[in-house]
This record gives C-alpha cells, structure tokens and sequence, in this order.
C-alpha cells in the first residue's frame, strides 16, 4: 500500500484561502465587526463618535455640538501552528481506516484536503477560544460594564428573566440598536433554548442556513462560543462595538509539504489576532 506525498506542496502552497475561512468563518466572528490587514503590535481602530444636538435656527455660526473622533487600541499577535507527520504512521493509520478491506487500487485517497480541513477546525476553534476569552475578560464590572442585580447561574427555571435583566442593564443607546448579541456557554445556550421552549416563547430565525434564536421581545440574538466552555459569564453588546483585527494580506497562510530528506510532512499555519471593545460602560455581563 503506497501513499504519494511528493506533490503536496503543489496543491497547498500559500493557501491563504483555507486561512481566511477558517479566521472568519467561527461563529462567533459572524456576530462582531472584522478588520483585515491590521499589523501586529499595539494599533488603534479609528471610530466617528458625534453629538447631534440642534438649536434654534439664526444667523451667524453658532456649532451644535461635536463631531469626535475616538480610538480603540487592540494588540495584535502573530499565532503559529507548525505540526510534523510520519508517512508509515499515515499509511498504517490513516489510509488503513479509510480503506476497505481486499480493496485494491484505492491509494489515491484525497490526503491533503483531508488535512486542510482538519487544520480549518483546529484554526476555528483557537480563535473562537480566543475571542471568548477575551470578552469574558474585558467586559467585566471592573471595566465598566452594568451587572444586574440578582445575576445567578442560568437555569431552566430562571433563564429567561436572568437574560431579560442583562438586556435591561444594557446602556438605552445600546438598546436602541438591532445589532445586539448574548454570548454564552454551548451549556448556557442550551439552557436559555429549553427554558424558551418550556415558555413557548422560542424564535427560529434560518440565515445561510444557521438557525438563530433571539430573546423574545428584543433584537437581541443568542451566541454560543467554544471560548466560554466551562464559564458561567454572560456578556452582551453591539456587533459593531467589537472588533476583531487580524491580517489576511498574504502574510497569513497555510503550507503543508513534504520534506523527502527528512521523510515526514510537514504543517504551517500563520496567522494574526488582537480583539478591541468600544465603550464598555454600555455593555452588560452577568458578572459570573
């Protein structure tokens, strides 16, 4: 049984692609504003942030209000992954479970696009930690974020109160918005769909095939995120005041190659990341 991994270089080299699928493709990503081509270090993200009040009409030039501009600082990391694999372990393992038994012929397996995909969910799956850690971290009271009163651990029975007392503690402007999002736990997700059921209050809402669930009464939409796992926190805000920065501009990719002097193939991914929240003071968390 033969396995052919000369030409692997081929057919992933600078494979940006597979990089900005998998950085932008999380689910949580889908509910926060994205900045591409962002250098690494510490950078500031412009914002327009303007008063609009009026006067009387008169003559002369009296201004009403101001026009600012404020800046969010976001660090942006260089991430790497860089992994290593045997040929003989890949023929022994890899292709023998995925081959039929007296089945001849069947070497030409789609190894590389395998690859790839399992590298897309790995990539998925740090930065979606990474963006959870970060919001549970920076949306805190200490931050200046509202924490209801009474917030306790989600369950079934108190779900849906416990969600209502955060949307409530959200700044008035914030709530004005239709852009508003509950970031959770999967378990914490789970919880507030039974006790929206249990109500008879759920909401399904299918975009690009994703079903999405809102809090009855409100624009606010239910997020769950891997980041959260094993996290009691709750946070809630605007798409727009959360913005995560990465590169994407030929500096971020994937390879994966064969070394025939080594014998092994070998897997890069390169890719940046830094997450930057505006005007926390008219955010929400539970404080958990």
């Amino acid at each position: 049984m033969s396995l052919d991994l000369t030409n692997l270089s081929v057919y992933t080299q600078e494979n940006t692609d597979l990089i900005a699928e998998a950085i932008l493709g999380t689910d949580v990503l889908a509910n926060v504003s994205v900045r591409t081509g962002v250098s690494v270090g510490t950078t500031t993200i412009n914002i327009f942030n303007a008063d609009f009040s009026d006067s009387a009409r008169a003559c002369g030039w009296n201004p009403d209000g101001d026009l600012t501009f404020d800046q969010i600082p976001v660090t942006v990391d260089d991430r790497q992954i860089k992994q290593e694999a045997c040929p003989v372990t890949l023929r022994d393992y890899w292709m023998a479970e995925r081959m039929n038994p007296g089945e001849s012929g069947n070497e030409e397996l789609p190894f590389a696009e395998v690859i790839a995909s399992y590298y897309l969910a790995g990539i998925q799956k740090n930065i979606e930690d990474f963006v959870g850690a970060e919001l549970i971290s920076q949306i805190t009271l200490l931050n200046g974020a509202n924490v209801p009163a009474g917030a306790a651990v989600l369950t079934v029975s108190n779900a849906i109160d416990q969600l209502n007392n955060i949307y409530d503690a959200l700044d008035p402007r914030v709530q004005m918005r239709n852009d508003v999002v509950f970031v959770m736990s999967p378990a914490n997700y789970r919880i507030a769909v039974r006790a929206l059921v249990a109500a008879d209050l759920i909401h399904y809402s299918f975009a690009d095939g994703k079903q999405e669930v809102y809090l009855p009464g409100t624009d606010a939409k239910l997020v769950k995120s891997s980041g959260f796992v094993g996290s009691d926190a709750i946070v809630a805000f605007p798409k727009e005041y959360v913005i995560f920065a990465t590169g994407l501009e030929g500096e971020d990719n994937f390879k994966m190659f064969y070394v025939e002097s080594d014998d092994v193939v070998k897997m890069t991914a390169y890719y940046r990341r830094g997450l930057g929240i505006y005007s926390k003071d008219q955010l929400a968390t539970n404080g958990l």
